[in-house]
């Protein structure tokens, strides 16, 4: 059990590190906005967070950042994208994380992408792959729009990185809103060992503020299929619902916690 910090996004990283404990979670995955993981964070404060989670017992499960794009870039632009992933890299060392998340970029559905989107992104993924394999951390490619929105796309350019720690952070939420009809147990199975970590939000197939439970993604499925493969990593809330008068962020965290939790004892 695992939640994505911009749930929790009106708190400090601090804070929201010690609600998430609270509820129930064993893991927080840590989100590059300004407020909780800029890439310019200072090292002292990497070491207190370091040091509060291992007191809650919390695992850093990945360092979601927003470092990529380099499929529409320039050469200079995706040389700082680099040098950023380099900086995360630090970070994840100190913190005990071995996933660190890419986006790729790309047109948003990936069959308007030209060839060379493709070369160019793997080209510095594959920069990027190489030193992430010399520091012990792999890189996760979010189904998100661009180039890893489908499952078909998202193993194309893995192949085309063709590097042995580069994965998926498999979110079939997302998936749903291009492919609805391949993104569930067949999409699990297909990738398989390449699914490093598990994103889970609801979604009618246009909105996705919903609470789990209230969309279309059918989640039951999905776990069973990852339970057929042996995955053996973490559920991630990732809800979108923004707080209001009627649910606040913690009340929003606990429902996806209780969700999801429901959705595993189902399953045995």
């Amino acid at each position: 059990m695992c939640i994505c910090s911009k749930i929790l996004k009106e708190y400090d990283l601090e804070e929201a590190v010690r609600i998430s404990s609270r509820l129930g979670y064993e893991g927080i995955e840590l989100f590059g906005f300004e407020r909780h993981l800029p890439v310019s964070i200072e090292m002292e404060r990497v070491k207190a967070l370091r040091r509060l989670c291992e007191d809650l017992g919390l695992r850093v499960v990945t360092l979601c950042t927003y470092v990529g794009g380099y499929s529409e870039l320039g050469d200079e632009e995706c040389e700082k994208q680099l040098s950023d992933f380099r900086r995360y890299v630090e970070v994840a060392g100190e913190l005990g994380c071995r996933l660190i998340r890419q986006i790729p970029g790309g047109p948003a559905h990936p069959r308007d992408a030209r060839e060379d989107h493709w070369l160019r992104c793997a080209h510095y993924l594959r920069r990027a792959a190489d030193h992430g394999l010399a520091h012990g951390v792999a890189i996760v490619l979010e189904n998100n729009f661009g180039l890893a929105a489908t499952v078909d796309s998202t193993l194309r350019l893995i192949r085309l990185v063709d590097r042995p720690n580069v994965g998926v952070n498999y979110d079939p939420g997302n998936i749903y809103r291009l492919t609805p009809d391949h993104y569930g147990a067949e999409a699990v199975k297909r990738f398989r060992e390449l699914i490093l970590n598990v994103q889970v939000k609801d979604t009618d197939g246009k909105r996705i503020d919903m609470l789990l439970g209230e969309g279309r993604v059918d989640y039951a499925s999905i776990i069973g299929a990852l339970r057929e493969i042996g995955y053996d990593g973490f559920l991630s809330a990732e809800c979108h619902r923004e707080p209001d008068e009627r649910m606040n962020a913690t009340q929003i965290a606990e429902h996806e916690y209780n969700a999801i939790k429901r959705l595993i004892e189902a399953k045995g």
